[in-house]
């Protein structure tokens, strides 16, 4: 097989949340880092006499714990201050992501209704002058993969 060609970045990646499942804001001028896209699936595993290996079975799907990377801003329409109430009421939210920026028949991942899990709340040192970013965690059942309409 020849080497691929088709290889991306997430650097013009959108991320995007919501609280219903279909209407979607865009916050990706203030994320900058999405981590913990693994999902895992229980399995069993069990011996008999007869035989040298295991006998493996496979079960039901982990949750996935995702993870944002979100610059600290304080306006009242930016992500970090939409997200916090939902965060502190423990509602439910979804968010969805598109590597190739979110164009007609690009793919997108959309979780299931989830919940933040942790919040950061603003920290720093005084000698930097990193922007503050704060990492969310994002506890969900499953993702789904689909074309953006």
């Amino acid at each position: 097989m020849a080497q691929t060609t088709g290889g991306l970045s997430m650097a013009i990646a959108k991320l995007e949340y919501s609280t219903n499942g279909s209407d979607f804001t865009d916050i990706s001028g203030e994320a900058g880092n999405i981590q913990g896209t693994d999902q895992s699936r229980q399995s069993g595993e069990g011996y008999t006499f007869d035989g040298d290996t295991a006998i493996v079975t496979a079960g039901k799907r982990e949750p996935m714990e995702l993870q944002f990377d979100v610059v600290y801003t304080e306006g009242t329409a930016d992500a970090w201050e939409l997200l916090r109430p939902y965060f502190e009421a423990g509602s439910a939210v979804y968010f969805r992501w598109s590597p190739k920026g979110g164009d007609a028949t690009e793919f997108q991942y959309t979780s299931a209704a989830g919940y933040i899990t942790t919040f950061p709340y603003p920290a720093g040192e005084a000698a930097s002058g990193d922007p503050i970013m704060g990492t969310w965690t994002f506890k969900t059942p499953s993702v789904t993969k689909s074309a953006v309409s």
